[in-house]
């Protein structure tokens, strides 16, 4: 069997004083979409920064593809939940931002096409000439994920992505994330509390308890693609268990 694209084994981790996690164990497989679901304040995005090489953990071991985050990095992009574009730079020239930080200005030049490309993936092919201040909020957020994806990485980690949007903006935007995850086979790591929204685009939803965090359930959602849980009763059924734990998890209290 191959090695899973990320692992958690038995990781540990504590900030300020505070016990994040203390044997956080779980896996994503190359190419699987999997959304790290859990309530407000348990360390989801903290497991995004470690991935990342932001954070290092206590005990235990975080791999990317078989390797340390500190050897891995260049195989990850982040997109968060603010778009952070630089107000001074188009649409077109802020997809190239990450690749002219990682490999330089002459590589940047070089990579233009494909930075087209992209805005046209993302739906944005007639916007290159635009100033941040010219766009939505969703078609921010849409050059924030073709910024991800301009420097090639293997896996895009999402941190709440679509949380600051509008009810019909964001369910735009997460019809297209599938749709770009399914044509370019990237690795999908999508942190929510959101529990329809994990239920609509996850492989597979793992289940985080309130710190000292560690996985309740990795859950499979076999139901074909697209979703839409209104009229599907076994999403439906699956949407009302998981409010079930989360209305337990807010009953009950940390451990000290």
């Amino acid at each position: 069997m191959s090695e899973p694209q990320i692992r958690f084994e038995g990781v540990g981790l504590t900030l300020g004083g505070e016990a994040i996690y203390d044997d956080l164990s779980f896996s994503v497989e190359r190419g699987e979409f999997v959304c790290l679901l859990g309530p407000s304040g348990c360390g989801k995005s903290t497991a995004l920064r470690l991935i990342g090489d932001l954070l290092a953990a206590k005990s235990g071991t975080v791999t990317v593809g078989g390797k340390p985050p500190s050897q891995a990095w260049q195989d990850v992009a982040f997109v968060f939940q603010s778009p952070r574009l630089a107000p001074w730079r188009n649409a077109l020239e802020n997809v190239l931002l990450g690749v002219e930080l990682r490999s330089g200005r002459a590589q940047a030049r070089q990579s233009e096409a494909r930075a087209r490309e992209l805005l046209a993936l993302v739906g944005l092919s007639d916007s290159a000439h635009k100033y941040p201040s010219m766009l939505s909020g969703g078609e921010r957020q849409r050059v924030a994920i073709a910024r991800a994806l301009a420097v090639d990485p293997s896996i895009v980690l999402m941190d709440e992505p679509f949380s600051a949007l509008d009810p019909n903006t964001r369910r735009r935007l997460r019809s297209e994330i599938e749709s770009i995850w399914q044509r370019t086979g990237r690795t999908v790591l999508l942190v929510t509390h959101d529990i329809e929204e994990a239920i609509v685009l996850a492989d597979r939803i793992v289940l985080l308890s309130n710190k000292p965090t560690r996985v309740l359930e990795s859950i499979s959602v076999e139901v074909p693609r697209p979703r839409r849980l209104s009229g599907h009763p076994d999403l439906q059924a699956l949407r009302e268990r998981l409010q079930r734990l989360f209305q337990s998890l807010e009953t009950q209290p940390e451990e000290l």
